[in-house]
C-alpha cells in the first residue's frame, strides 16, 4: 500500500490512482465551499446595494 501523502512534482514514483481521487475530491470539496462563500458575500452586497436604492421598502 502506498502512503496518502504524495508529491506531484515527484517524477520518479507516481501516486495511485486512490490518492489521485483523493486529491480531486478535496480540490471540488475546496472549490464548492469557495463558490459558496463567494455566492453568500455576493448576495449580501446586492441586497445591501438594493436597500440602500429603495429605503422605504421592507427587505426581503
Amino acid at each position: 500500500m502506498k502512503p496518502t501523502c504524495f508529491d506531484l512534482n515527484d517524477t520518479q514514483h507516481e501516486p495511485s490512482d486512490e490518492q489521485l481521487r483523493a486529491l480531486m475530491e478535496a480540490v471540488v470539496e475546496e472549490a464548492r465551499r469557495r463558490a459558496q462563500t463567494a455566492h453568500e458575500q455576493l448576495m449580501a452586497r446586492l441586497q445591501a446595494e438594493i436597500a440602500a436604492l429603495h429605503p422605504n421598502q421592507p427587505s426581503i
